[in-house]
């Protein structure tokens, strides 16, 4: 999955930052509904924290936040799109043990799963369109 992930842990929490900006541009243009997109990124999200465990093994919850850069109107003089600013589209938040001992195998979900009722995936902000 595309995008940059940044970690950032105290002793008991750690928080990731995952700059999903080039996932959402490639939902827009395959122009997914709400819905699907939500649950790609959902997906998306929970490997890309699987993926990080090990930076955060001594914490004792997990939040990875989804951003995605904003882009306003074209720059007259560069004809470029200027920068908006941030989204925080989602989050998604565990208990370290959880995540640690793979509980109901989350890490291995099949594309079209539903992630289990003890992951706290909540959706913040707004897609693009």
């Amino acid at each position: 999955m595309p995008g940059h992930v940044i970690v950032a842990a105290t002793l008991d929490h750690a928080l990731l930052l995952w700059d999903a900006t080039p996932e959402i541009a490639s939902i827009v243009v395959a122009k997914l509904s709400d819905a699907d997109a939500n649950v790609r990124l959902e997906h998306d999200a929970l490997h890309l924290l699987a993926a990080s465990l090990s930076k955060v093994k001594h914490a004792r919850t997990i939040t990875l936040r989804v951003l995605y850069s904003k882009t306003g109107e074209l720059n007259p003089v560069y004809g470029t799109p200027t920068f908006a600013g941030i989204e925080r589209y989602a989050s998604v938040e565990m208990s370290s043990a959880d995540a640690s001992r793979d509980r109901d195998q989350w890490q291995e979900l099949a594309p079209k799963a539903a992630a289990p009722a003890w992951v706290q995936y909540r959706v913040i902000g707004r897609l693009p369109r």
